[in-house]
């Protein structure tokens, strides 16, 4: 039978984040050896309340609590040798990367009907280790670039919640790139192509296995005109890759609360983008930029209602997106005060190719824009951001309006030495989502009052000799994207 139903939830919750980052180098000759670190720990709370309910009484409503505690700690640690081959600029840059997240989850129910246990429990980690090595060959007529990298990503997850459960999942990347440019004059052209491999392995504790090999090619080229200091275009086209985070790739149930749940996928792909763009600076000051995106294979959380009463989350290769769009930016300085201002519009068309996601009205103009205003007085630096987004559609959600306001001051208390920032954002709570996602069989929608309203206080101090000359050390940590962030 038709119905409707009704979830009231709330929550509050409590985070104790500590973050520390130490980098160093040295230069011995022609050679730069230095190293990046970071270590993050944050312990949270959070307890939740909430009720079901149906229209014309056609299931029976049930109340229920739950409180979650969650540990969580970061560690990098990133060494590099930058090798100077002569004075023209060819070089050799070695970097490794080692990547390692524990995340421990304990969560508590009380309800009366919805499981047969009171407590789960989630253990998960995450190790990443990846080594790259890049060689510049600057030439008078032409500029090579050459490089690779491997990746190994290794993740052990384990849930228990009445039974356990858990999922073992390996992968490998190895992906090598080559590309030339040279200067024509006013003329910059340049001109490549990367190459990934990957191969992929995961078991769950049940025996059931997934294996996946696959290749991409990766085209880019890239041509810019400056005819003056004053005009600069530049017109670009690149094929990317979105590869699903570890999250998604766990098929093992993890509950979010006691009604709501997420079970992810090892059958998933990377999406794969199509990217053309053209952008027009003004004295640096004012930017233009025409876009159009096409992506394959784009990965959505698709919600689904297991046995009328709980909610399930799940992603899944099932949209091809194209979005048109552009941006516009300013930044304008008088006197003591600073204003920055951006505007962006895009149109976007998706299209479902599974049964269960209705397609038919996934096609919006999204706009949204935002002032950034500052004001310098001798050591003290005041500033205030606002942003806004009118509704629109992002990915299969149809999104209703957000705002956020901030304020926010700095002090230079000892002179490029120790500074104090202290900010409040979303003075008017504004960032409350709207959603609806429409399927075949049933319309979804939420309203979340994110409650992001929040008041930081952060003290910064600078070791060493200020004149000290700075390494130019482009070290990419991108893999810690895949992985679960401090803050869920």
């Amino acid at each position: 039978p038709d119905y409707m139903r009704f979830t009231t939830d709330n929550t509050l919750n409590r985070y104790d984040i500590l973050g520390q980052n130490l980098n160093s180098n040295y230069q011995l000759g022609d050679l730069n050896l230095g190293f990046f670190a970071t270590l993050n720990n944050s312990r949270s709370k959070a307890h939740q309340i909430g009720q079901i309910t149906f229209n014309a009484d056609a299931y029976p409503s049930n109340s229920y609590s739950e409180s979650n505690h969650d540990k969580y700690r970061l560690e990098t640690i990133s060494p590099y040798v930058d090798w100077k081959l002569d004075s023209l600029g060819k070089k050799v840059t070695v970097n490794y990367n080692y990547i390692h997240v524990i995340d421990k989850i304990n969560q508590n129910f009380d309800s009366s009907t919805a499981h047969n246990f009171s407590n789960s429990n989630n253990d998960y980690c995450y190790i990443v280790n990846t080594l790259s090595a890049d060689l510049n060959l600057p030439f008078t007529w032409l500029n090579f670039e050459l490089g690779g990298k491997y990746s190994h990503f290794r993740t052990n997850n384990v849930s228990e919640f009445g039974s356990r459960n858990g999922f073992l999942y390996k992968e490998t990347v190895t992906a090598f790139y080559a590309d030339v440019n040279r200067m024509f004059g006013s003329f910059y052209a340049k001109a490549g192509l990367r190459y990934e491999h990957t191969n992929d392995d995961g078991i769950t504790l049940e025996g059931l296995s997934v294996s996946n090999k696959y290749d991409h090619w990766f085209p880019f080229a890239e041509i810019s005109y400056n005819p003056s200091d004053n005009h600069s275009f530049a017109l670009s086209y690149s094929k990317r890759i979105d590869r699903p985070s570890m999250n998604d790739m766990n098929p093992t149930r993890v509950f979010r609360n006691t009604y709501t749940y997420t079970e992810g996928n090892d059958r998933l792909t990377p999406s794969v983008m199509d990217n053309l763009e053209f952008n027009y600076v003004f004295k640096g000051n004012f930017s233009f930029n025409l876009y159009y995106y096409h992506t394959s294979d784009a990965i959505q959380n698709l919600t689904q209602v297991v046995d009328d009463l709980f909610t399930k989350y799940s992603p899944k290769n099932c949209l091809t997106i194209n979005t048109f769009g552009t941006d516009a930016s300013y930044n304008f300085s008088f006197g003591k005060f600073n204003l920055y201002s951006s505007v962006s519009m895009f149109y976007v068309k998706a299209k479902s190719y599974v049964d269960e996601l209705d397609d038919k009205d996934l096609r919006s103009l999204n706009t949204s824009f935002s002032a950034n205003l500052s004001y310098r007085y001798k050591v003290l630096n005041f500033y205030a951001n606002y942003y806004h987004v009118l509704p629109g559609i992002e990915e299969s959600f149809h999104t209703g309006n957000i705002d956020c306001v901030g304020l926010g001051c700095k002090i230079d208390i000892i002179k490029n030495k120790l500074l104090l920032n202290i900010q409040a954002q979303d003075i008017f709570s504004g960032t409350k989502s709207n959603n609806r996602t429409e399927y075949k069989d049933y319309v979804f929608r939420n309203r979340i009052n994110n409650d992001n309203t929040s008041f930081r206080v952060g003290l910064t101090y600078n070791f060493g000799k200020q004149k000290a000359k700075k390494a130019d050390i482009n070290i990419s940590n991108n893999e810690t994207n895949r992985l679960p962030d401090i803050k869920k």
